[in-house]
This record gives structure tokens, sequence and C-alpha cells, in this order.
């Protein structure tokens, strides 16, 4: 009996042995499965819940009409993490690839959502500082281009030709016209000398008459090139005086011109013409002006009288009794003043006493010409 109960403890041991000995094989079996599992290296399997390491492409490639991996995660986690080195590019797709649907991107190019407008934006004028405004973002109410010349048009005069009062704060008379010269007269070398010739006359009348109307006779060189463009009428006038050195009996020579260019001395009448300054129409537009150009041309008759009494001299013609005594009428409203009066020559000065410009006659340039106030 109990060598029959020692046999049964001795197999009782064994099959106690035996399973211990099955157990650590499967475990041994099951914990290098287990270890495979993690998916290591080329050619190893993917396992999920687990860090598989590869270092080499994995390729999912198939044909189909849906999607062919889906990641869904239900949980409050991202559904994909896509984590690589710095400054490279977590994503790439190929170029004829269309639209994310529905990707909801943090940067666009590196840029915040805050950095661009939104639809609604809209710009001051003031913030145009460069370019062309379409002709919708104008204003319907400024006049355009088509418009401007008729709008000032309207609202500039009465039947106004857009014709300004002033041209940078002057007025027209301040510069010189296209046609300087008054009607009658043609303009030649910087004055107008008429182009009929007046009645003939003798030279102090010729000379006067010219004076009286504001004007001179030519000089000899303007009368030989004015021939070249108006025919005179034989042997005219010059303005051109001198006196015999000699003591003959003709004390006073005038110098005549024809339409030949031939010069020869004056004797008795001969017919002229005269030779007005330009812009001489101007000046007579104002009344204080013409009042003082008018009494100056009167003292300058009453002069050119005074020396033809005293031997061509105008040394005894120096004061306004003198100028009176040949016929000079003064004018209370204009201040006249002699400033020169030689044997040869006479000059003077007018202005009116209450304002415009003042004026000077010299017979050296036998023309009355505009100066400043004195």
């Amino acid at each position: 009996m109990l060598r029959s109960a020692a046999g049964k403890v001795m197999w009782v041991g064994r099959a106690t042995v035996f399973v211990v000995g099955l157990a650590v094989i499967l475990a041994l079996l099951f914990g290098v499965a287990s270890a495979a599992l993690a998916g290591t290296g080329v050619g190893a399997t993917f396992n999920l819940g687990k860090t598989n390491t590869v270092n080499a492409i994995s390729k999912l490639v198939g044909s189909t009409a849906s999607s062919m991996l889906v990641v869904d995660n239900n949980g409050t986690g991202s559904a994909l993490s896509l984590q690589v080195g710095s400054a490279q590019a977590p994503l790439t797709v190929n170029a004829s690839a269309g639209k994310a649907t529905n990707l909801n991107a943090d940067k666009l190019d590196d840029r915040e959502a805050s950095t661009f407008a939104d639809a609604t934006h809209q710009h001051s004028g003031t913030d145009i500082t460069s370019g062309t405004v379409a002709e919708a973002r104008i204003d319907a109410t400024i006049a355009r281009d088509g418009e401007v010349v008729t709008t000032v048009e309207d609202n500039d005069g009465a039947g106004s030709g857009l014709d300004a009062d002033l041209l940078d704060g002057k007025d027209s008379t301040d510069f010189q016209p296209s046609n300087p010269c008054p009607s009658g007269t043609l303009f030649h070398e910087g004055a107008c000398i008429e182009t009929i010739n007046r009645d003939p006359a003798g030279f102090p009348n010729a000379e006067a008459t010219c004076l009286q109307a504001g004007r001179r006779l030519p000089t000899v060189a303007e009368l030989q090139t004015f021939r070249l463009r108006q025919d005179l009428s034989g042997a005219e006038f010059t303005s051109h005086v001198w006196f015999d050195a000699n003591g003959s009996s003709e004390t006073q020579k005038v110098m005549l011109v024809d339409q030949t260019g031939r010069q020869s001395v004056a004797s008795g009448s001969a017919s002229f013409r005269c030779v007005s300054a330009p812009n001489v129409a101007r000046s007579e537009n104002n009344p204080l002006e013409a009042a003082a150009q008018s009494n100056l041309r009167k003292a300058v008759a009453a002069a050119t009288l005074c020396a033809a009494s005293n031997d061509n001299s105008y040394a005894n013609c120096a004061t306004i009794a003198q100028l009176e005594a040949n016929g000079y009428q003064s004018d209370s409203n204009v201040t006249l003043v002699i400033t020169t009066a030689t044997a040869t020559r006479w000059a003077a000065e007018a202005q009116h006493n209450s304002g415009g410009s003042a004026y000077r006659y010299d017979t050296e340039t036998a023309q009355i010409v505009p100066i400043p106030r004195f």
C-alpha cells in the first residue's frame, strides 16, 4: 500500500513538472511573438497600437472610387499627427492634386489670417497713392475730363470761351499782344510804321503832326528797310536832322529816302509817315496816361517851334514859360519837367498827378516811352 501511494506521488510530481515546463515553454514562445509584433525593420509586420520602426518608404497603392485610408478618431484628439524635423514640409501632394475639401489651415504661406484684409474691408480715398482708380469707383458727382471744359465755360462769365480774368496774377495788358501795333501800321524792327503815307508838308509840320498823334518820324535805317516791304510814295521825310557846322545859310538839314533807297537832303515839302511804339493803344486806354502823353506831345511841339525860332537851338526852350510862348498849354492835372535843354538836345518828362505811368521824350530817340513815376 505504501508502495502504491509512493507511486502515485511520483506520478503527480512528474505531471507537475510537465505542466510547469509546458507553461515556461509557452511563455517563452508568446514572449518572442510579442516582441516580433512590434514591427521593426523592413518587411516586419505593421502592428497597430505599437511603435513600428522602419527606415524605408511604405506605400499603400490601389485604385478605388473612394478613400484608400480612413483614420477616424471619435475622441477629443486629432485623427492624424505628422511630425517632421525643423522647417521640413509635413505634407506634400502631386502638382495636379485638387483642393482639399473642408481643410482649415492654420496659416497661409506662413502668415496668420490677421495679416490679410477680410471681404468687408474698405479703403479711404487718402490711402490711394498710385495707380488708376476704376470708373466704377469714382463718385458720380465728380466732373470727368470731358465734363471739365463744359463746366468751366458754363461758369466763367457770359458766353465764356475760357476767357480768364488773370494769368498768374497778371492782366492781359501786362503782356505783349501777338499783333502789338495799332490799326493802319505794320510791325517792323520793333516799331509800328504807318502803311499809308501822309500828304506832303514841311518838316516842322510833319514832325509836329506825328508828335500830336503820339508818334514820330521814322529813322533813316527804318525807312531804308521798310521800303523793301512797303512801297514809298516818292522821297519821304526821316527824323534825321543835323546842323551845318560850316555856317552856310542852310543850317538845318533833313534827310529824305525814296523807293530805290537813295538818300537826299530835303528842301520844301515832302510826304511822310509816322511811327508808333508797340502797345501805344494800351497806354491810351488809360485816361490818366493818355493825358500825360498828350501834354508831353504838346510840349515837344512847342519846343520844336521854339528851337526853329532860335537858330535851331533848344537852349532857350528850358522853361514852361518859354514853351507857352510857342503855343504850349499846360494842364493843371499833369506835371511836366524839362530835364535837358541844350543847343542840340531837348528832353522832358510828364505824369498825371492822380496816377499812371510817367512818360519821357528825348530828341536823341524822338520817341515817347513809359518810365517809372518820378
